[in-house]
């Protein structure tokens, strides 16, 4: 699709024939964007053509343009069904990037953000975690079942998480043991879940609409056994239990949490009748509240690419979240024996971790070149970088 200079659509005046016109829709898009209430992401393109989907499928009164409004401007993706969804990817015909492209051309110009921002912005899933959480690490292997907690200390932040209990789906009025999250999958699914909820500004987070849409969209393999992990890590992180602390001058906090409140397990089948979950969460108040407050964005596709080594996806947190920090000409150097602990709890000598964190560091350099590091001798040295995600992209988001 080439940039077009169509005007701007008329956002408070939505017809039928809007919604049913693909170009008019891409024009609403841009419009909604350029409002500052949707956020330009290609991964947000489908939501908003499912909302259009929805709107007509739902209208009784004839005033399916006023429906699908109210649904924008509280991004409502509830009971968006997989056939309205599938619909919207229709018409779509792949060309969400190009959409998102020309919302990104057509709004510049009226709107106060650098090009470079939504140059940025353009075509990324972004994720968030909470502040403390880019600085203390779950589990990078699988617990034992046996072990129900699991702590990490960085500086003065300190992060317990507790295993849960969930009801078995599989045996009627019996409860089973979670275990501890952990892995790769773990820190897939929290930054994935707080992101849903923060840009649509809701405690209620749809996996996907079905466990086989939120496996791709996370770039996980549509396989069997890697189903049946996803759905029992989630069981984990829903379950789990978080205690934060933070230490400063003022004194000290103790923030505890779920991640969430409640999660069903919803049975659904595919076209073929085969059977399959479908997980829905819905957030504690505290935790969403926390993260709200304290937020840190980071790019899914950055982690989806890291996602063969979890330690490598805690050292690109942890370097999106430190190195912005750095006042500019300085540098923070860092003793590895210090990071050893935090990094590679499994690996003892010394030597052997500063080799692999050598090895790690050219890995991130590869999905984001832009961190600015070095281990020279037995220190790691920081120094200002720009972050993976441009600060004012969250005001663009939510």
């Amino acid at each position: 699709m080439k940039k077009q200079q169509q005007s701007i659509a008329d956002f408070d005046n939505i017809t039928g024939a809007d919604l049913a016109s693909n170009e008019k829709l891409k024009l609403l898009y841009c419009e909604a964007v350029r409002r500052g209430f949707w956020p330009n992401e290609a991964g947000r393109v489908l939501d908003f053509f499912s909302l259009a989907e929805k709107a007509i499928a739902e209208d009784k009164r004839g005033t399916s343009g006023k429906l699908f409004y109210s649904l924008v401007k509280a991004k409502n993706m509830k009971f968006v069904t997989d056939a309205m969804e599938a619909s919207a990817r229709a018409r779509l015909a792949g060309q969400s990037y190009e959409v998102a492209e020309m919302a990104a051309d057509m709004t510049l110009t009226d709107r106060p953000v650098p090009q470079e921002t939504q140059e940025a912005l353009l075509g990324r899933d972004i994720g968030y975690y909470h502040g403390v959480m880019m600085q203390c690490f779950l589990p990078q292997k699988e617990q034992p079942i046996e072990r129900r907690s699991w702590q990490v200390n960085h500086g003065k932040a300190a992060l317990m998480v507790q295993a849960g209990i969930m009801a078995d789906r599989e045996n009627v009025g019996m409860f089973t043991d979670c275990a501890l999250p952990s892995g790769a999958k773990a820190r897939l699914i929290i930054p994935y879940i707080i992101g849903f909820a923060v840009q649509r500004n809701t405690r209620e987070i749809d996996m996907g609409r079905s466990l086989r849409n939120f496996m791709d969209k996370i770039n996980v393999p549509i396989t069997g056994p890697n189903g049946k992990a996803l759905t029992r890590e989630v069981q984990n992180v829903a379950a789990a239990n978080f205690v934060i602390g933070g230490w400063n001058e003022q004194g000290v906090t103790t923030t505890k949490a779920s991640i969430a409140e409640e999660l069903s397990f919803w049975i659904e089948r595919d076209a073929n009748q085969q059977s399959f979950w479908r997980p829905e969460m819905i957030l504690d108040q505290r935790f969403f509240d926390a993260v709200s407050e304290r937020r840190v964005p980071v790019d899914m596709g950055h982690l989806v690419k890291l996602q063969r080594s979890p330690r490598r996806m805690d050292l690109y947190c942890w370097l999106s979240y430190r190195t912005p920090l750095i006042g500019r000409g300085k540098e923070v150097k860092i003793k590895l024996e210090h990071l050893q602990p935090i990094f590679a709890p499994d690996i003892e000598n010394k030597d052997h971790f500063k080799n692999r964190l050598k090895g790690d560091l050219k890995g991130i350099a590869a999905v984001y070149p832009d961190f600015r590091i070095e281990v020279k001798g037995d220190m790691l040295i920081l120094e200002k970088s720009a972050p993976p995600v441009p600060a004012n992209i969250t005001q663009l988001l939510c």
